[in-house]
């Protein structure tokens, strides 16, 4: 028996159906956000992530837009307003994003950050504690390397505002340069930022210490983004590696080494420093 559909409820049928074929469609039209935590200099950042944005673009049948902002802050900020639908970001700031806006940690990059105390070849300090009554250079304060890079120096007896003085630069780019004025007489950075100066001048500074390592960042999606798309992207990720021409361009462009599923319990071991760099965000706003 055929059934007839009254007429409102007809054109209710059609507007319905013609709503979730436009949505469908603006869906794939929309490209997709991808916010990368400004650790290096937009420009390195964009050099960097392009071949990541031309492999998803290929693997998923979808526009992916690279974007970024002018500090951790102002990127926290973005990620909070759900301006991202999925970043790269340090772990301790997709901890945060995890627990006060349920972003949903994807993969993490490989190898763990390597952090860092460099000085200027030309001005060595003798020891770490040379360091007293000088000036230290921070490119990102709020950085899992600084965190810890001022926690190791404390318990040498070397207190931030007390022992020295530290001066911030507003790209990691121009820490190297400090250095080399001498407006600093030593730097705490990761590996990664080191490797992002640079080689002419980079050659010129001196890693005193590699006093720890801390994980690497990780990929994070916007719990406003479809579960399919969150599936689809981390498969992706998981696949992205040497054996695509722009996998071994981003991985010879960023030192790092590939992509790896998130390790159990990874997240939680950033609780410690959630109230630091929740104060450390906000009063850099």
């Amino acid at each position: 028996m055929t059934r007839l559909i009254p007429r409102r409820d007809f054109s209710l049928a059609l507007l319905s159906m013609g709503c979730s074929a436009t949505d469908a469609l603006a869906r794939e039209q929309r490209p997709l956000e991808l916010g990368l935590l400004p650790n290096v200099s937009a420009r390195t950042l964009m050099a960097q992530h392009q071949p990541l944005r031309e492999y998803l673009q290929r693997a998923l049948q979808r526009a992916v837009q690279l974007s970024t902002a002018p500090d951790w802050s102002v990127f926290y900020r973005r990620a909070l307003a759900y301006e991202y639908d999925v970043m790269v970001t340090a772990i301790h700031v997709g901890r945060l994003a995890q627990l006060e806006r349920n972003y949903v940690p994807l993969v993490q990059l490989v190898p763990d950050i390597e952090c860092m105390l460099a000085c200027a070849q030309a001005r060595p300090l003798a020891s770490v504690s040379a360091l007293r009554g000088k000036t230290l250079v921070l490119s990102n304060p709020q950085s899992l390397v600084a965190v810890q890079g001022l926690h190791w120096l404390a318990g040498s007896g070397l207190r931030k505002g007390r022992d020295f003085s530290i001066v911030q630069t507003s790209t990691d780019d121009s820490v190297g340069h400090v250095l080399m004025r001498g407006d600093a007489a030593a730097a705490l950075i990761s590996g990664g930022e080191f490797q992002a100066i640079a080689e002419p001048v980079r050659a010129q500074l001196r890693v005193m210490s590699r006093f720890a390592r801390v994980p690497g960042f990780i990929v994070m999606a916007s719990p406003h983004l479809a579960a399919d798309d969150a599936r689809a992207i981390r498969a992706a990720l998981l696949a992205f590696d040497a054996r695509s021409d722009e996998g071994r361009l981003f991985l010879a462009r960023t030192g790092l080494h590939g992509v790896r599923a998130m390790p159990a319990g990874l997240m939680e071991t950033m609780d410690p420093f959630v109230a630091e760099i929740r104060d450390l965000l906000a009063a850099a706003s």
